[in-house]
This record gives structure tokens, C-alpha cells and sequence, in this order.
């Protein structure tokens, strides 16, 4: 039942009530999936359909999935207005999937299906509405379509576009619509703001193969970057892991790297860089060829320009977060070398581990947040968590 996994992923969407219209495509049988995601995020999901979904997915499929009784019709409840007109119920309206068919009715004003119905009210009512476009490419691809479409985004329709494979306009990843429900329904408090963040690992080359590495995963760094985009920021990624992320990224390999890089977009302007990357601290000459293994091997190491020190020089006034990783040590003396960095460096905000008690590459992990004013907080859980947790000191200061 979805009480059983309510909230299971995170929190993003708790307090939040989704109305899902699907409508007639094949690609309907992949809502059972969306409607449990967004639930595992806390939503409370309830769902319409048109005739024509029905005969694709029988309405108790979606029962089954969001735990509520499905719309396939309007009746004296007027559901569409108890959801969808203004004081309902619903804080988003997403039509998953959004057949050629839907998108021109929505986007004429036609209503001769729940769907169409509930899309026409909330659009009349200012709720927010997002619609996931499954079709054939070719149908996709037609002059009217191009123009519905155009016309929803003009209406403030948030479109989130299809992946195009196999001659097919195909539903959009399950982890890119729950992403941009989740920005739509975010707090926003970061709006305008631009965010640089730098995740992960270097890697600095002993030779064409080999590199000198350490453990960190990146994971913190992705979990901040989908954070600050939830909550309305321009995110750039600075790291060596790229991967399918609705923000911007830039590949950097090796501190060097990544202090161009960031050096790079600074000039663009932000408001603030969170530097979560495990930085490389020493770096070597690279051989030019592959060095014969078996062989003792001495390396000289040189330590690396700090990349923090560098951007507070050129940057006197930007917001900086920095993390702090030790081990085996206290609160107190955690706590104590933050506070050194925090001062030190002249960072806004400092996030401390014990990386002896884990942390690095887990799912899971906790820190101590430290604050210029000198007050801290502990945070423990998910990653996800420990995100939120600090953008929300980042945006008590931006």
C-alpha cells in the first residue's frame, strides 16, 4: 500500500497533493511507476482518465498505485473543481502521459474528457500544470503539435520534454518528471540565484593509465546540486562524474582542472560556491608513457593550488561553503578544526564529518553544520537530507 512507502525516498513532495491525468498511450502502463515515486517522496496522488486510457490501463491499476478512487468521469462532485478550481485541493495537475490528441485540446480550450476537464480548470484557476508529452516522433514532429505545444508553454504549462529513440516521442525518464515536479512544487527561495558547486573526486595522472585518486563518491555534491535546483537556483556541477543531471556540469579531472573551471563560470557571476569536491592535495609530473609495473616506484608529489583560498582572494564577498573531513575525532575537536577553516578561509558556512564513521560513498551519512555566526546544528540521515539541511543555512544568508 503507498502508506507503506509514503516518504520512503524523501520528503520533497510531503504535504502535496498530485491529481494525474492520464490519457490514451501506450505509454499510459508507465504511470503505475511515476504515481509510486511521487508518493515515495511524500505526495498524496490521486488520478483521472479518459475513456480512451482506460482501454490501455483499467482504472484499478491506478487505484492500486495511489491508494484513491480514479476519476473516469465528472459527476455531482464536480471533482475537477473540489481539485482543480481555485481553493482546490491540488497543488499540481500533471498529465502523464499527454497524448498529441490531449495537447491540442488543452491548449484550444476543448473539454470532452476528465482530463480535459481538470486541465481547463486548473489552467483557469492558476494552478500549475505539467503535462508529459508520449508519442510517435512523426506525430510529435507535426506543425500543429509544435504550435499546441508552444501555446501550453505561453499558457505557463511547464512541458517536460520526451526522449526521442526508435522513431518515438517515448515518456520522459521517471527520475526526470519526479525532479521537475519537484522543482515546480519547491519553495522557490532560491530563485535567481546562481549556484556553483564542486562534487566528488580528482584524479591526478601518474601516467596515460594509472592516477592518484581518494574515496570520495560525489554523491553529496549531486544530492546539494538537485537541492538548490528544487528550490528555483541556476546550478552548475564542477566534477569528474558526469552523469544525466538536469543542471549544468562541467567536467573537470584534476584540481587544476577544477580550479579553471571554477575560476571559469565564477566570472560569469554567482551568488555562491558550495565547495563539497575532496579536492586532490598533492599532485605529480605525469609520465608521458605508461610505466612498466613490477618495478619499485618512487613518486614526488607537489601540492596542489587550494581552490577555496583562491576564489575568497579573487572574491572578497561571495558566499563560500566548505566541508571539513577528519578522522577519528570527537564533536568537540571536529567542531574546533571546523571553526579554524571557517575562519581561516573566510567561509560563510562549514560542513564537518568523521569520515572514520562512515560517510564516504554510502547513501547515508552525518555532519555538523557550522555558521560564521558561530552556532552549528547535527544532521544525520540520507544525503538528500543532509542537503536540504544545508541550503537551508545557505539560503538564511543569500
Amino acid at each position: 500500500m503507498p502508506s507503506d512507502i509514503s516518504a520512503s525516498v524523501s520528503e520533497t513532495l510531503s504535504g502535496k497533493t498530485i491529481v494525474v491525468g492520464v490519457t490514451g498511450s501506450i505509454a499510459a502502463v508507465r504511470v503505475i511507476d511515476l504515481i509510486r515515486d511521487l508518493i515515495r517522496r511524500g505526495a498524496e496522488v490521486h488520478c483521472t482518465m479518459s475513456h480512451a486510457a482506460g482501454q490501455i490501463l483499467h482504472p484499478y491499476a491506478l487505484e492500486y498505485a495511489s491508494n484513491h478512487p480514479v476519476i473516469t468521469e465528472i459527476t455531482g462532485r464536480v471533482e475537477h473543481v473540489l481539485f482543480c478550481g481555485v481553493g482546490g485541493k491540488a497543488d499540481l495537475f500533471l498529465v502523464a502521459p499527454a497524448t498529441a490528441n490531449t495537447i491540442g485540446k488543452m491548449a484550444n480550450g476543448i473539454d470532452d474528457t476528465p482530463v480535459t476537464t481538470f486541465a481547463t480548470t486548473a489552467l483557469g484557476s492558476g494552478k500549475p500544470v505539467a503535462v508529459v508529452p508520449a508519442m510517435h516522433e512523426a506525430m510529435y514532429r507535426h506543425p500543429a503539435v509544435i504550435r499546441n505545444l508552444q501555446i501550453l508553454r505561453e499558457m505557463g504549462v511547464a512541458l517536460i520534454d520526451p526522449r526521442i529513440e526508435e522513431g518515438k516521442a517515448k515518456f520522459a525518464d521517471n527520475q526526470r518528471v519526479v525532479q521537475e515536479v519537484e522543482r515546480l512544487l519547491g519553495p522557490a527561495d532560491l530563485k535567481g540565484k546562481r549556484i556553483l558547486i564542486t562534487s566528488g573526486s580528482n584524479a591526478e595522472s601518474i601516467d596515460p593509465i594509472r592516477i592518484l585518486t581518494n574515496r570520495a563518491s560525489g554523491k553529496t555534491g549531486v544530492a546539494l546540486a538537485l537541492e538548490a535546483r528544487r528550490r528555483g537556483a541556476d546550478v552548475t556541477l564542477v566534477h569528474r562524474f558526469i552523469q544525466d543531471l538536469p543542471v549544468h556540469q562541467v567536467y573537470a579531472q584534476s584540481a587544476s582542472d577544477m580550479l579553471d573551471a571554477v575560476m571559469s563560470e565564477l566570472k560569469k557571476g554567482c551568488d555562491a560556491l558550495i565547495s563539497a569536491a575532496a579536492v586532490a592535495d598533492y599532485t605529480l609530473d605525469p609520465s608521458e608513457e605508461k610505466i612498466k609495473s613490477g618495478l619499485e616506484l618512487n613518486l614526488r608529489l607537489k601540492p596542489t593550488r587550494k581552490i577555496i583560498k583562491t576564489v575568497r582572494e579573487a572574491y572578497p564577498d561571495l558566499k563560500i561553503v566548505g566541508f571539513k573531513a577528519e578522522t577519528d575525532t570527537g564533536d568537540e575537536a571536529l567542531l574546533a578544526r571546523a571553526r579554524a577553516s571557517l575562519e581561516g578561509a573566510g567561509l560563510d558556512l562549514v560542513v564537518a564529518n568523521d569520515v572514520s564513521r562512515g560517510g564516504m560513498g554510502t547513501d547515508d551519512n552525518r555532519v555538523l553544520i557550522l555558521s560564521r555566526s558561530g552556532s552549528h546544528s547535527e544532521v544525520e540521515g540520507k544525503k538528500s537530507l543532509i542537503a536540504r539541511r544545508i541550503i537551508d543555512s545557505l539560503a538564511e544568508i543569500l
